[in-house]
């Protein structure tokens, strides 16, 4: 009963976050949308303890053991890409030992509830920015995309001059971001998506941003609505609105945009630098 009572609890809060964006869980949950990743910790008080302040210390501590364990648990479910999850990711010691360190670093969020029964509950934290930072994907240098190598032949104009080659279009006056509205797709967030086209020419991925930045700050930030997403920061002022074709990758966490709006895409990112700053936003529901 205890157990249904807290499931309820925690779904009727995510449920009031308009702006949760992710995955809730029997004892924490994953939000994309403020890159955090919570787990709870219940301590009971042992049988052996001497005295009020004895019993208080060690089922707080017992507490956050079991928050700790549930944060592996959680965060190693995280998809990294739309292929590997957090534990597929750790390869080697080097990042499962950064991946736990960044655990252990969990901060504690609110206070305590102390329970009928005598124990302890407790909720613990991590900024999915600490999990990143180890596992977003290395990549060689991403190749140059043109305007001309992804667009749909025939269906717009290129505007391009014959001074110079570069890109003009009507879409990339003064964009301050992409969103790219997937609703309805089951497109699913990931730490490290990507952007495709219909020939599958990859648009957006590691090698176009900087791999720092985007673990500090997300590779693409996520809503709920385009009303949401435009007047998030990533993106807010003047962003141009692409509509996503369909979700890719077994996770379901790449979105697929047809060929004239990845034309679009690139000629507006090559005139403000969109890409590289990770101004991008996925809608999804």
């Amino acid at each position: 009963m205890k157990q249904i009572i807290l499931t309820i609890i925690i779904l009727a809060s995510l449920m009031a976050q308009d702006d949760f964006v992710g995955e809730s869980f029997d004892k924490g949950s994953i939000n994309y949308a403020n890159r955090t990743i919570q787990a709870i910790g219940i301590g009971f008080i042992p049988t052996n303890v001497i005295n009020a302040g004895q019993a208080r210390r060690s089922a707080m501590r017992i507490a956050k053991q079991d928050a700790l364990r549930q944060l592996i648990e959680i965060v190693n479910g995280v998809n990294v890409t739309s292929e590997t999850t957090v534990s597929g990711a750790m390869f080697d010691d080097v990042i499962k030992t950064q991946v736990q360190g960044a655990i252990r670093g969990a901060r504690k969020v609110g206070e305590p509830k102390y329970l009928s029964d005598t124990s302890v509950e407790v909720v613990y934290e991590v900024n999915m920015s600490n999990i990143s930072r180890a596992l977003l994907p290395m990549a060689e240098k991403a190749p140059v995309i043109t305007y001309e190598s992804v667009k749909s032949e025939g269906t717009i104009s290129t505007g391009v001059s014959a001074q110079d080659g570069s890109v003009g279009s009507p879409t990339s006056s003064g964009v301050t971001g992409i969103i790219i509205d997937g609703s309805g797709l089951g497109l699913r967030p990931a730490m490290s998506p990507r952007i495709l086209n219909q020939s599958g020419t990859i648009l957006y991925g590691p090698g176009q941003y900087d791999r720092d930045y985007a673990a500090a700050n997300g590779v693409v930030g996520y809503a709920k609505t385009l009303e949401q997403a435009k007047v998030d920061a990533r993106v807010q002022g003047n962003p141009l609105v692409l509509r996503g074709a369909s979700a890719s990758g077994t996770a379901k966490t790449d979105v697929v945009i047809s060929n004239v709006d990845a034309g679009k895409l690139v000629s507006a990112s090559r005139s403000a630098g969109l890409l590289q700053d990770c101004r991008i936003m996925f809608v999804l529901n």
